[in-house]
């Protein structure tokens, strides 16, 4: 069962499809927990790309490998995203940006914004997935 996230924008007219609506939104509730990767995983498809700054995933084990890294030392996480908007011709081609707090496993804390360019595919059953995310942030500010 998806999860719902309480912090998310408006979405534009131009995101209406209530499928990329609710992907979306599991995404970034999934996003600040760190015990499901499965589930992380699972939003998608078999050969997605997920990236931050320089570091690249493909494929769904690559995927769970990045993430798993990702929380390695920062065992806590809140985004907040404050935009999401439709990027192309189609609601298929998202961005957004917004704003993630971090606590650090040492127990200081951190924050910093960041921007995300989505590329959605539908499966077989009209379901969308993510096929690509590219995340731009500071990583320095992680730590």
């Amino acid at each position: 069962m998806p999860r719902e996230f309480h912090k998310m924008p408006a979405l534009p007219d131009t995101i209406d499809d209530p499928k990329v609506q609710e992907l979306m939104s599991h995404y970034f509730a999934t996003s600040n927990h760190d015990s499901d990767h499965e589930g992380f995983v699972e939003m998608f498809t078999a050969d997605g790309e997920y990236s931050m700054n320089d570091r690249k995933a493909k494929g769904r084990q690559e995927i769970i490998d990045m993430r798993r890294g990702l929380w390695s030392h920062i065992p806590t996480r809140d985004h907040t995203p404050h935009q999401i908007y439709t990027h192309g011709t189609d609601q298929l081609q998202l961005m957004s940006r917004g704003h993630i707090k971090y606590q650090h496993h040492m127990g200081h804390e951190a924050d910093n914004e960041w921007a995300a360019y989505y590329e959605l595919e539908k499966d077989e059953k009209g379901v969308p997935k993510l096929q690509k995310i590219h995340i731009i942030t500071d990583s320095n500010k992680q730590v």
